[in-house]
């Protein structure tokens, strides 16, 4: 009882303490002292050539494999001579190695060697301040990487130190199959998986992306969560000792492919992986697939060395060449007296590097990472902005008529890129005669500025966390907030503040396109108040949305029903006629999401639980008999949304099909690929019934005149509302009604 009481003392305290001057100086003195190490570190790292201090191995076991891997030649070496163990035990003896605490052995593939536990105890015995080993394999021959990999985990037990595993795991089934060029190679990697997870061994497989099984990664990723595997994945990269160089399926990636990838490693960091060391590589990845810099440091600058079969040395794996081999020559000096090519690697390789050498935090990462802490401090619904602060307007941010755009954009649906196409038609159209420049904030920029190629749109993205977002604001003429709903978000702190900045200026503000809740929540409801009364003008998507608003602002004269900007984007894209639309299929086409707890708020998480199972089974009994009601001969999912934030619905769609339509007698598939205005349009024209759930694609299946089934998942929301402005109540389909008439299986009806 008395230590309970000593630790809610010592939280009082210190919520107390963090009020205080006291708390942000000592916390600023903490910062500046962390960065300065950092920037010391940075300095030298990258060129300690006269004194190096190696401390990781990477060891190629051999220069052969038994696998034909799609982006890797090793396969197609013949055998030369491999380094015995009494060589490696020559070799261990310069004083290079002396520092060294871990040691991985790869290939080739290192399990074709009888003789793999004597190298790992020439490691051991020459190398004692080392504690932890490691091995990568492809599993091909099982029970030789079962028995070998036996003999090394006793090895390493008795002699305390620690060893983990990794396996190649390109793909789902055969798609790992195609990847590494042998059949069965998917069922020999998870037996040895599940044999060494049986044995509390700490277990990593590990996915090389290249443009083989890029589209393929979702299907892994839903395999792997639920198996509750740990995976780490990588793109393909030109390496040396792997004879790839002149490879057409390693970082060739078309723009669709490198957007995908993009959008998986966001995943990855949003859905998947925990370890912030990993997420900080993928966000590099992201970088450099988005035209970028690697961001994260190399632990091979200065801390690790590339050892060979034989018996040679490199800087790194992927664009050192050899230095020289240990046995002819002193390992130290070889390291020292190639500085040039250290300099050449670091000058001409190290930035455009998208290899997964996992590093610490670097200077210039902390330093982005503070700067966007403290814009997400500043964009939250209580920051007051006095009238005294950002006074100067940044003349390089303004450019003629400057339209400022702000709201969900970086985590756009389908159904928000044409609310953004309509609003900018729309804009067009007023200003005709002005030259108007647009500015959109995002969340994730290279998202939306996928978005703005798509919709053939020129506008400057900028990222919402940044003095981008004050300075560009206060160089326009007009703010917008920019469709989507005005709900129980944190993130409607981003058009309050927008406002608020905005009259400090006398600039022009305006909602535009939107939605009115849901709000359940005091503090929201009252946001959204706010963001009304400092707007000049309001045009709401919906009747509902409309008198809501109506009877919270005093000026009820600026409050409009405008619609959805969505839809007139839409009926001009059709009127233009540019669409090439085929013939229509005899073919169910299924726009689903998955059913998320916003709109169950009224029951607890344990009971929403069981109530989406219910939902998921009669949504796809529904479907079923929808197919077979209409004689369709394929039932295919298509998606409103691709992003993990916001929910994937291609993750939904893999889900969905593998519970419920594994055995069902009509073909049903799903579209891997990436989702735009154009396709989805395209696709809901050319299938003989839509069943649409997300809103927009209620509003797409509608404005195109098509035959269609709104689920109503937001519980009389905003589906309801639109149905009901549009004169469609009889397309819909209420959550109640479906769990009602459709929860008993089709066949037992």
């Amino acid at each position: 009882m008395l230590k309970k009481i000593k630790i809610r003392l010592k939280r009082f305290l210190y919520k107390l303490l963090k009020k205080t001057p006291i708390y942000f100086y000592w916390k600023e003195v903490k910062i500046k002292k962390e960065l300065l190490g950092l920037k010391n570190k940075d300095n030298t790292s990258k060129l300690l050539i006269n004194s190096p201090h190696i401390e990781t191995i990477n060891f190629n076991a051999n220069d052969i494999c038994n696998s034909k891997c799609v982006m890797c030649n090793i396969w197609k070496q013949k055998q030369e001579h491999e380094i015995t163990p009494g060589e490696l035990s020559q070799v261990l003896e310069d004083s290079l190695f002396e520092n060294v605490k871990n040691i991985g052995i790869t290939g080739g593939e290192p399990t074709l060697r009888k003789d793999l536990v004597k190298l790992y105890r020439v490691f051991i015995d020459k190398i004692p301040s080392a504690t932890g080993f490691s091995i990568i394999t492809n599993c091909i021959k099982e029970k030789d990487v079962i028995e070998r990999i036996d003999d090394v985990i006793e090895l390493c037990k008795k002699n305390n130190k620690s060893f983990s595993i990794m396996l190649s795991l390109d793909g789902f089934a055969e798609v790992h199959n195609k990847v590494r060029g042998r059949e069965g190679n998917f069922k020999s990697t998870i037996n040895v998986l599940n044999y060494f997870k049986r044995k509390k061994i700490n277990i990593t497989t590990a996915c090389t992306i290249s443009k083989v099984n890029v589209w393929d990664l979702d299907e892994l990723l839903f395999y792997l969560k639920n198996n509750d595997i740990k995976s780490r994945f990588r793109v393909a990269e030109f390496i040396n000792r792997l004879y790839n160089n002149d490879s057409k399926l390693i970082r060739n990636f078309d723009d669709d492919e490198k957007y995908n990838l993009i959008l998986f490693f966001y995943k990855l960091i949003l859905t998947y992986e925990k370890n912030e060391t990993i997420i900080r590589t993928y966000k590099s990845i992201i970088n450099i697939l988005s035209g970028g810099k690697r961001l994260i440091g190399c632990p091979y600058h200065s801390k690790g060395i590339v050892l060979n079969s034989k018996g040679e040395i490199a800087y790194c794996a992927p664009k050192s060449k050899i230095l020289g081999k240990i046995i002819n020559d002193n390992g130290v000096e070889l390291y020292k007296d190639n500085h040039k090519e250290k300099k050449r690697i670091i000058e001409n390789n190290c930035d455009s590097c998208i290899h997964d050498y996992h590093s610490p935090i670097t200077y210039n990462e902390r330093l982005n990472e503070l700067e966007e802490d403290k814009w997400k401090k500043i964009f939250n619904i209580n920051t007051k902005i006095k009238s005294t602060i950002h006074k100067k307007v940044d003349e390089k941010k303004v450019s003629n008529f400057q339209i400022f755009i702000t709201g969900w954009y970086g985590t756009e649906t389908v159904g928000d890129k044409a609310i953004l196409g309509g609003i900018v038609n729309e804009l067009k159209d007023k200003y005709q005669n002005s030259k108007i420049s647009i500015v959109i904030t995002s969340f994730y920029p290279v998202i939306t500025e996928r978005t703005v190629k798509e919709l053939d749109i020129k506008a400057k993205v900028i990222d919402v966390y940044s003095e981008d977002f004050i300075s560009y604001l206060k160089g326009s003429k007009l703010v917008i907030m920019g469709g989507g709903p005005l709900m129980d978000i944190g993130a409607l702190a981003l058009p309050l503040v927008a406002f608020k900045i905005a009259k400090v200026y006398n600039i022009k503000t305006s909602v535009f396109g939107c939605g009115i809740g849901p709000l359940y929540q005091e503090r929201f409801k009252n946001t959204v108040k706010e963001i009304l009364y400092l707007s000049d003008e309001i045009k709401l998507r919906d009747k509902i949305s409309v008198s809501i608003a109506s009877s919270w602002v005093k000026d009820v004269n600026k409050v409009k029903l405008s619609g959805d900007p969505a839809k007139n984007y839409i009926k001009r894209l059709l009127d233009n006629g540019d669409l090439k639309i085929n013939k229509k299929e005899n073919v169910l086409k299924c726009y689903v999401r998955e059913w998320t707890y916003e709109y169950n708020s009224d029951i607890s998480i344990s009971e929403f639980q069981k109530r989406k199972i219910d939902f998921e089974r009669a949504l796809s009994n529904f479907i079923k008999l929808k197919a077979l009601e209409i004689n369709a001969e394929e039932i295919y999912f298509d998606h409103m949304h691709n992003f993990a934030a916001g929910n994937d619905d291609r993750d939904f769609s893999i889900y969905f099909i593998n519970n419920y339509f594994k055995d069902f007698k009509i073909k049903t598939n799903y579209n891997k690929k990436l989702s735009s205005v154009e396709s989805i349009v395209s696709s809901m024209l050319t299938s003989k019934h839509n069943i649409c759930m997300r809103f927009h694609s209620v509003l797409f299946a509608d404005t195109l005149e098509t035959d269609f089934t709104a689920i109503d998942y937001t519980r009389g929301g905003k589906i309801l509302g639109y149905l009901t402005d549009n004169l469609k109540l009889d397309n819909l389909l209420s959550i109640e009604g479906l769990l009602k008439n459709y929860s008993v299986n089709y066949e037992k009806k």
